[in-house]
């Protein structure tokens, strides 16, 4: 089936809103193996939409819209969608119903509203449990257009829970894609050590990618159906596993402290950060995990040198000899941890976010007294840096972690 996205707002054109939802319904339209042909944002205008549908329906079997379904004036969705499939619009009693008793009687508001109860009789309609702008998908001639809330609290759920049923109808085939998410590797390690394996993988098809700061493997099947096409994506996930083994952190959406949580909760241990050039952005991140609290014991955000000295027990003379930012202080850091606070896991920041040395980072790391450091290099704007010393520093901990683990196993 080919389909045709439009996504309606003005304020979409104008990048007041950041339009999610076609990404969002491209993935969906993919893994019914549907083929998208084209994707397009229009403004509140009737005849331009009215035109990009037209000529969509002229190529595509579906028109999939998004947004400009409510009550006011430059709500024109709904009516150019029926206009260009010939649809005449009556009064939908289950909408009616739930709008009356949405505005509790009002009749002033159940007028101003009541547009949005209007579909053609044929209509297949899809009730809003999150708005008041139910949806609904029409047909003429074997070409269909599906219209669709903008909201993407209101979008997703109702094509989840209903819409997708539908259109599972249409499907001959069913397209899939996971992830997984590999850490430390530089892009061009990781390709080396699973080049074989890219090449010779044609169903599913596997692919590198870099994103934020991480490296990832898309896995993507074909198949009759999703149980057939996610065991094949989970056999292929397997093969890669046995090349890639620790490096691999997580799958699909999961973050790397995400990883880290799981690992310190396994092992039951406890952890601690002192941070300069990072300001606290790895307990931060640590901290988005619920739960993490059961683990994270400290952290200490040492920006000034007094603050080193003071709070943790760093040396004056460690950092007037070899200088604040020096593998002497990212070590001792850890060392004072260790020895003040009695955590597991520890994990020091120390470096230059900007002047002539930007980029010049050094990491400490230790797990049950084992401590090492680690010097970074890195490029770019400030914060940019610091995001990707914070990613690194909790991939080397959990990499360190699981080989120490492993060690004390034999």
């Amino acid at each position: 089936m080919k389909v045709q996205i439009i996504a309606v707002g003005t304020e979409l054109l104008l990048g007041d809103t950041l339009d999610t939802n076609s990404n969002y319904l491209s993935i969906k339209m993919k893994e019914l193996g549907f083929d998208v042909y084209k994707r397009v944002v229009v403004g509140d205008n009737y005849d331009r939409l009215f035109k990009e549908i037209e000529e969509g329906l002229k190529q595509n079997d579906l028109i999939v819209t998004t947004g400009g379904l409510g009550s006011t004036e430059d709500d024109i969705t709904k009516k150019c969608c029926c206009d260009c499939l010939g649809k005449e619009m009556v009064l939908n009693e289950k909408s009616y119903a739930k709008l009356r008793n949405y505005f509790n009687e009002d009749e002033k508001a159940i007028q101003g509203n009541i547009k949005q109860c209007m579909f053609p009789e044929d209509a297949i309609v899809f009730e809003n449990f999150n708005g008041t702008a139910d949806c609904a998908m029409i047909e003429n001639n074997g070409k269909r257009i599906l219209f669709l809330p903008g909201p993407p609290a209101e979008m997703k759920p109702i094509f989840e829970q209903q819409v997708q049923k539908v259109l599972e109808q249409f499907a001959t085939d069913c397209i899939l894609s996971e992830t997984l998410n590999i850490s430390i590797l530089g892009e061009w390690d990781m390709n080396e050590r699973v080049k074989d394996i890219i090449e010779s993988s044609t169903n599913p098809t596997v692919a590198p990618y870099f994103k934020k700061d991480k490296r990832i493997l898309r896995i993507t099947a074909k198949a009759s159906d999703r149980q057939t096409a996610l065991k094949m994506i989970d056999a292929k996930k397997k093969e890669l596993r046995e090349r890639l083994g620790v490096y691999i952190f997580g799958e699909n959406d999961e973050t790397i402290e995400e990883s880290v949580y799981k690992v310190l909760k396994e092992y039951d241990l406890s952890i601690m950060t002192s941070e300069s050039i990072t300001g606290g952005m790895i307990a931060s991140k640590l901290v988005n995990v619920s739960g993490v609290s059961d683990y994270l014991k400290r952290s200490l955000v040492v920006y000034s040198n007094e603050a080193k000295i003071d709070l943790l027990g760093v040396k004056a003379e460690t950092i007037d000899t070899y200088g604040v930012v020096s593998e002497n202080v990212a070590f001792e850091m850890v060392e004072r941890m260790f020895e003040k606070f009695g955590v597991d896991c520890a994990i020091s920041t120390t470096g230059f976010a900007s002047g002539e040395n930007a980029g010049l980072v050094y990491v400490g790391l230790g797990y049950k007294n084992v401590i090492k450091t680690l010097k970074l290099q890195l490029h770019g704007e400030r914060n940019k840096i610091r995001n990707r010393v914070s990613n690194r520093a909790l991939a080397e901990l959990r990499l360190m972690i699981l080989e120490n683990v492993s060690r004390e196993t034999f």
